[in-house]
C-alpha cells in the first residue's frame, strides 16, 4: 500500500469537502440543526460531509471498514478501518465561530498507520504517516521542547455533559489557569492536537473524547516528537481521557498522571 499516495488523495478529498463546509458557514438555520445528546449538535452539513468523505475513501481503500461520528455509513470492524470526524467543532460551525476541522485516520489492527486533519477555514492540511514525521502543508512540524509551567500555553476542552467533569479535572484547570502563561479552549480537539504538534500549544488535555476526535491528531503529535497518553499514563486512548505534550516533558507528564490517579483508581 502506497501511504504517500493515500495522503495526497486525502488532501484532495478533504480540501473538496472543506469547500462544501465553508460554503454553508454562517448559513445554517436553527431548524436545520439537531440535538444528538446533551449539548451535542449536528447539522445536515456534518452528514453530507461524512457521505462525501466515506464515498471517496471506500474507493481509495476498498478493504477498509469505517468508524464515523455521524454513522452515515455502516460502522464495521475490519483489519483496516477509517476513523472519520467530518466536522470537528460543530458548535463553532453552527454558531459562526470560524474554527473547525475534518479529521481522518486509517488504522490497521487497532494501530494508526496514517492520519490527516484539515483546518477548514485556514486551509491548512496536517498529516502524518507512522514512522515518517508530521507535516503542515508539506512542511515538517515539531512539538515545543519542555518549558516551565509559567511559560506554557495550554489547551483544553470540556465534555458536552457537564456532570462528567471530575473534581480532578476542575483542580487541574484551576492550577493551570493560575500558574501557566495562559489556557485556551478553542473547540476542536483535532486542531488542539495539531496545534500542540506544531508548537503553538505546549500541552493539551481533555476528558471524555471520542475515537474520531483524536484518531488522527494523536498520530500527528507522536510523529512531531510528542507523546499522547491517557490521563492514567498509558498509551490506551480508548477511555477518551488524553493529554499531549513533548515526550521529554517529564515533569508535566508526572504531574498530570499523579494528579489524575484518583480518577482512574475507581
Amino acid at each position: 500500500m502506497d501511504h504517500q499516495f493515500i495522503i495526497k488523495e486525502l488532501e484532495t478529498v478533504m480540501s473538496e469537502t472543506a469547500d462544501f463546509i465553508r460554503g454553508h458557514f454562517g448559513r445554517v438555520r436553527q431548524d436545520q440543526v439537531e440535538t444528538k445528546s446533551v449539548n451535542s449538535l449536528v447539522s445536515f452539513v456534518d452528514k453530507e460531509a461524512e457521505l462525501m468523505l466515506s464515498t471517496k475513501l471506500a474507493q481509495l481503500v476498498p478493504e477498509a471498514g469505517f468508524l464515523t461520528e455521524e454513522q452515515m455509513v455502516s460502522n464495521s470492524v475490519k483489519k483496516m478501518q477509517w476513523i472519520i470526524d467530518p466536522l470537528d467543532g460543530t458548535t463553532n460551525f453552527i454558531t459562526g465561530i470560524p474554527h473547525f476541522s475534518i479529521s481522518i485516520a486509517l488504522y490497521e489492527r487497532s494501530e494508526a498507520i496514517l492520519g490527516a486533519v484539515y483546518d477548514v477555514m485556514q486551509k491548512n492540511f496536517y498529516s502524518a504517516i507512522k514512522g515518517q514525521g508530521a507535516f503542515c502543508n508539506g512542511r515538517p512540524i515539531r512539538v515545543n521542547p519542555p518549558k516551565l509551567v509559567s511559560e506554557m500555553l495550554i489547551a483544553t476542552g470540556f465534555p458536552y455533559d457537564k456532570s462528567k467533569i471530575t473534581p480532578e479535572f476542575d483542580a487541574a484547570l484551576h492550577y493551570y489557569v493560575h500558574h501557566s502563561r495562559c489556557v485556551r479552549r478553542l473547540g476542536s480537539a483535532a486542531l488542539d492536537l495539531c496545534f500542540t504538534a506544531q508548537g503553538t500549544f505546549d500541552l493539551y488535555f481533555e476528558m471524555h473524547l471520542n475515537p474520531w476526535d483524536i484518531a488522527a491528531g494523536t498520530l500527528i503529535v507522536e510523529e512531531a516528537g510528542g507523546i499522547a497518553l491517557s490521563l492514567a499514563g498509558t498509551k490506551d486512548h480508548s477511555g477518551g481521557h488524553l493529554f499531549a505534550c513533548s515526550k521529554d516533558a517529564a515533569e508535566t507528564i508526572s504531574w498530570l498522571t499523579q494528579h489524575f490517579n484518583n480518577t482512574f483508581k475507581n
